[in-house]
């Protein structure tokens, strides 16, 4: 999806990430700012806690895998990232905050944003007690494979 007459201000974002930790009561560290700005420097993107660790690795920091979770898990907290589970083992970071759902190519491993427009929906109606807070939805496919008789 392209946007038109939008320039993604990598600063922008970051600047705001750190305003947001600083405002939780959350110690702005060297690691969480590292991890911050390798976040949102990007633009919106997915990510695994592996894949940011390898991201870390290049640049010849030295910020352990333990960290690493702790921090993907603190910004979720604060709503700075969404945890997208694609399966019991794996999970996904997402930096875009805009209300999307998500389509997963299974045997790829790749995840790609759907926005809300294009998927209806149909709420049940929600107790006056409660409030609706999120709604995840995740569209899995997977590659046609070739259908060759043997």
């Amino acid at each position: 999806m392209i946007m038109e007459n939008k320039v993604f201000d990598p600063f922008s974002a970051y600047s705001k990430a750190l305003k947001k930790i600083e405002e939780s009561g959350i110690r702005p560290t060297k690691q969480r700012r590292i991890l911050a700005r390798m976040l949102f420097e990007k633009g919106d993107r997915h990510i695994s806690a592996e894949n940011l660790f390898d991201e870390v690795k290049k640049e010849d920091r030295k910020i352990s895998m333990a960290t690493i979770y702790n921090t993907l898990k603190q910004f979720t907290n604060l709503g700075l990232i969404r945890e997208i589970v694609v399966d019991q083992n794996k999970s996904l970071y997402c930096t875009n905050n805009k209300s999307h759902y998500h389509l997963y190519i299974e045997d790829e491993g790749k995840i790609h944003d759907i926005p809300t427009e294009n998927i209806n929906l149909d709420i049940p109606s929600i107790p006056a007690c409660l409030t609706l807070h999120n709604i995840d939805v995740i569209v899995r496919v997977r590659s046609v494979k070739d259908k060759k008789k043997s």
